[in-house]
């Protein structure tokens, strides 16, 4: 049986969900028994949604856990709509995905299927986004080009992820150089020393996800107290503190143009799990290659899914799986943000703003 705690919140997320003010909500009101939705926005995640409409970001796997229709948690699209629907006593909670979306372009699932009436190359996502607000919530950098001010020593909460609102002590290497009211970026390492996936000997720096930022409080003697205003993922003791920094950026997404290629080559968390829309990825070309902050690749892939689970079919014509959006630009790599995904994308997937159109 459910924690009478998360009972209870499910329970209000009704109430929550009507006063809640992002955008894309669609909230059902009537009788209790009606479900109430919320349709999934870009950058949308299970930890984000259980923070908004259950007040706590850590409810995320009991989510998970007793919804049959989300097979993985990272794979949530834009356009979905989740449904929220008040248990019993011998009925419990659930949450249930929906697809909404009517437009053959944008992805309801997994699939990846030819619309019926279209003939030709596979080029989708060929719009243009208007100016939307992305977060890169990673960086690719060697270890001693970050600057590394502290570390969460400790938190007053009796939970092992921290997220916003939590208090937190800091270990600072200079505790009298802040003050009330300063504001700290918290992260931590990922993988350590990326390498090419088409080419193993070559390696980039480390890379790096941005989990929150930390509002100073107080101080006393050596140790900073802060609280959490913004947390991105889960928040950990032992977590690296830095100098703010700036993650989002406003800007219009148009089709790709140009002749530049490249890879992606890694992304700031766990590398065996595969991304999504508003999830951040690595490229391996950057401004020496001519990148810029705003340009738009395809990401395509040449395979069978069955078949080439390791290497490219060269002999199959490209198809288009999604879009990126470069929104930090590096001497030899970038940042991107997934603007686009009709399946999941994976390290090693080309990007190319031209499609080979043979």
């Amino acid at each position: 049986m459910l924690a009478p705690t998360f009972a209870v919140l499910l329970a209000s997320a009704a109430a929550h969900a009507q006063s809640y003010s992002g955008t894309g909500q669609s909230v059902d009101q009537g009788m209790p028994s009606s479900p109430d939705y919320y349709t999934v926005q870009a950058g949308d995640t299970l930890w984000d949604i259980s923070r908004t409409f259950l007040g706590n970001p850590e409810y995320w796997p009991r989510l998970w856990s007793i919804n049959d229709y989300i097979t993985n948690p990272h794979w949530i699209y834009p356009g979905n709509r989740i449904a929220f629907r008040l248990g019993t006593d011998t009925e419990p909670p659930i949450i249930e995905l929906e697809p909404q979306s009517a437009d053959p372009f944008q992805p309801d699932s997994l699939s990846f299927e030819y619309p019926e009436t279209q003939c030709g190359p596979d080029v989708r996502f060929a719009n243009t986004i208007a100016s939307t607000r992305y977060a890169a919530t990673g960086f690719l950098a060697d270890d001693d080009d970050v600057e590394l001010l502290g570390e969460v020593y400790k938190a007053r909460s009796g939970h092992y992820w921290l997220a916003e609102g939590n208090l937190i002590y800091l270990k600072m290497e200079d505790p009298e150089a802040y003050d009330c009211g300063d504001v700290l970026t918290v992260f931590r390492r990922g993988e350590k020393k990326v390498r090419d996936p088409r080419d193993k000997g070559k390696r980039y720096g480390s890379s790096w996800v941005v989990v929150g930022e930390a509002r100073v409080v107080h101080r006393v003697d050596d140790m900073i107290a802060a609280v959490v205003r913004t947390s991105y993922r889960e928040i950990e003791r032992g977590d690296k503190v830095g100098p703010l920094m700036p993650i989002h950026v406003e800007l219009e997404v148009a089709p790709p143009q140009g002749e530049l290629a490249g890879h992606i080559v890694g992304r700031p968390t766990s590398e065996n799990m595969l991304v999504s829309t508003g999830e951040t990825v690595f490229l391996n070309i950057g401004r020496a290659d001519g990148t810029r902050v705003g340009d738009s690749f395809h990401v395509v892939v040449q395979r069978d899914d069955a078949l080439d689970l390791k290497d490219e079919d060269e002999s199959l014509p490209e198809s288009v799986t999604g879009r990126v959006v470069v929104v930090r630009v590096d001497e030899y790599t970038s940042t991107a943000v997934i603007t686009d995904a009709s399946r999941p994308i994976d390290t090693g997937d080309r990007v190319v703003q031209k499609v080979d159109n043979r």
